[in-house]
């Protein structure tokens, strides 16, 4: 420790007894919520924010997540609805710094949204928000996102676009062709540019021109600044499991920091008794060829520049144009169809709590990686090189 400078003797003191306490501490004494501006420190290692400070659904993930902070020598804190404002003039004005930041609430196309600020803020900074705020911005929005997967040769449920300025009309004979919908069995979504969770999707199942001008005009009565999507459903090819299960070829991955974890999505499964999430297996990646979906899936991690999000995939039996294929049994080549673009606030409650949350082992290792990857930046700043170079 000799020559070190006072602020990093201290410092490293700090981590080792943080290390310490978080041996014996229970996860709620090393996770820092700070009621008021006055409860601030001048930084924090590690940070997740939400507008309430009980949220059931992250409890489990943000005690774990502070736990493996803790035992790395990290401080870990909630940022919230009454104090991200002052947090967001802190660190613009230097008296509050963020080594790496965890979003779960910015609304990336709404105006002044104080989430969306506090990302910039932090990137502004120096410090790290785990996705780029403009990258998380222009892939959340599924109008901007469609163009840029379509165009980087991914499979697209066929689209027909509403802006904000367009009237309510009929669809035309060209894009009614082009969504196929006179096909027996054709259904057709609804659905905001800048939804999540499901929010304001509309199925509809009986497709006239009438019926889906209706639902497209109800739905759009709900916010007329948004662009709407109107696409024909994707009709999926079903597989057997290795629990003897045939499902449904629909996935959601979790990209996590170069990590993708791949599952049979059901999202009507908690209704049901079941749950959501499946994971893959390694036996079922092998007798289908499934590695082409998560070549997909590091693909569009490419695209989008995000280290943390999800996306929905599915192994079409229709002709949509996509680079990627899965060989079928009858050696016909299936499309993987892209259909929840990018979400980039992944669900992190447990299974144990919720049957249709991920597995508890899952959200686990996802806390483990983040607390990771705050423990890598601040060796990365804080080594003395890293100080004389700064």
């Amino acid at each position: 420790m000799a020559g070190l400078p006072d602020e990093r003797e201290q410092r490293l003191a700090g981590t080792a007894q943080r290390k310490e306490a978080a041996q014996t501490a229970d996860a709620s004494e090393i996770f820092v919520v700070p009621t008021s501006a006055t409860d601030l420190a001048a930084n924090y290692d590690l940070t997740i924010s939400h507008p309430a400070v009980d949220q059931v659904t992250c409890a489990e993930f943000e005690h774990r997540l502070a736990r493996a902070a803790a035992i790395r020598g990290l401080s870990c804190a909630l940022i919230h609805d009454g104090i991200i404002h002052e947090v967001i003039c802190r660190l613009a004005t230097g008296q509050l710094t963020i080594g790496f930041h965890l979003d779960y609430f910015a609304l990336w196309h709404v105006a002044d949204d104080p989430y969306a600020q506090l990302a910039q803020a932090v990137l502004d900074a120096g410090g790290r928000p785990v996705n780029p705020p403009g990258r998380s911005r222009l892939f959340t929005d599924k109008a901007a996102a469609h163009a840029e997967l379509q165009r980087a040769g991914f499979g697209v449920p066929e689209t027909v676009l509403f802006r904000p300025w367009s009237p309510d009309r009929l669809l035309t004979s060209k894009e009614w062709h082009h969504l196929s919908l006179d096909e027996p069995g054709s259904c057709a979504y609804v659905k905001p540019a800048n939804g999540f969770g499901g929010q304001g999707v509309a199925r509809v199942q009986a497709t006239t021109p009438d019926t889906v001008a209706a639902a497209l005009a109800s739905a759009r009565n709900h916010d007329r600044r948004e662009t709407y999507l109107v696409q024909r459903e994707v009709r999926c090819v079903r597989l057997r499991c290795d629990d003897g299960i045939e499902r449904p070829a629909y996935w959601r991955i979790v990209h996590c920091l170069g990590d993708f974890l791949a599952f049979w999505w059901d999202h009507d499964g908690p209704s049901r008794g079941r749950p959501a999430y499946h994971e893959v297996t390694p036996a079922e990646v092998l007798r289908h060829n499934l590695q082409p979906l998560y070549d997909a899936a590091e693909a569009l991690a490419d695209l989008c520049g995000l280290e943390w999000f999800s996306t929905e995939i599915c192994l079409s039996a229709g002709r949509e144009p996509s680079r990627f294929h899965v060989r079928g049994p009858d050696g016909i080549d299936w499309p993987l169809v892209v259909i929840d673009y990018v979400n980039d606030q992944c669900d992190v409650d447990v299974q144990s709590r919720w049957i249709g949350a991920p597995p508890d082992a899952v959200v686990m290792h996802v806390a483990e990686r983040f607390a990771e990857a705050a423990a890598r930046r601040w060796r990365a700043r804080n080594t003395p090189f890293a100080r004389l170079a700064a």
